[in-house]
């Protein structure tokens, strides 16, 4: 009787470990779970974008929300954005991720003008200045001058009292996150 117990268990164990191979030669491997990102990149639109995925075991193509779930593909701003994948059901513990990246549209910058020049007698006597006007798309504007006697401020050049004479530059800066940025230069003569 108790060989016939001792037979009986040993038989019912390998079975079991039969079976559980079996099970583990069938269950994907993280080598057959292939998610791909059908684009790695776009250009910023004003509009939120969607990382499109496909996600693969071999030749088949998994359904999402079945083998699969998403993570993280909607996005506006430009940038490196990370998707992620998670296996369910046979696929579960399966995790994968990638960089998705939104880049910077092209920005359109207009400067109402691109020289400026003053007389040095007026300039001698008093503060000279004209209107300047800026046109974008979006982002900060910022002036830099080569010359502390000529600022912008308030939509204005000015060339201060006492500026000698010379050829000098404003470079003008429009910066943005989701645009690309964009640099005009302005030449200010004092003669």
């Amino acid at each position: 009787m108790k060989t016939l117990k001792k037979t009986l268990f040993l038989i019912f164990t390998l079975t079991m470990l039969m079976g559980m191979t079996a099970m583990a030669a069938n269950s994907p491997s993280k080598s057959t779970f292939k998610p791909t990102l059908k684009k790695t990149s776009t250009v910023y639109n004003g509009k939120t974008q969607k990382a499109t995925i496909v996600v693969k075991d071999g030749k088949k193509t998994l359904k999402e929300g079945v083998d699969y779930k998403v993570y993280n593909t909607s996005h506006k701003a430009a940038g490196k954005h990370v998707v992620k994948v998670k296996g369910l059901g046979k696929y579960a513990g399966q995790t994968w991720k990638a960089t998705y990246t939104i880049k910077q549209a092209k920005q359109t910058v207009k400067v109402s003008r691109s020289s400026y020049t003053v007389k040095a007698s007026k300039v001698k006597r008093a503060t000279q200045s004209t209107r300047l006007k800026v046109t974008k798309k979006a982002g900060k504007t910022t002036y830099k001058s080569n010359y502390s006697k000529i600022k912008v401020k308030n939509g204005k050049i000015y060339v201060k009292k006492g500026a000698k004479k010379g050829t000098y530059k404003i470079t003008v800066t429009v910066k943005d996150t989701n645009y690309k940025t964009v640099k005009k230069t302005i030449k200010v003569r004092v003669k």
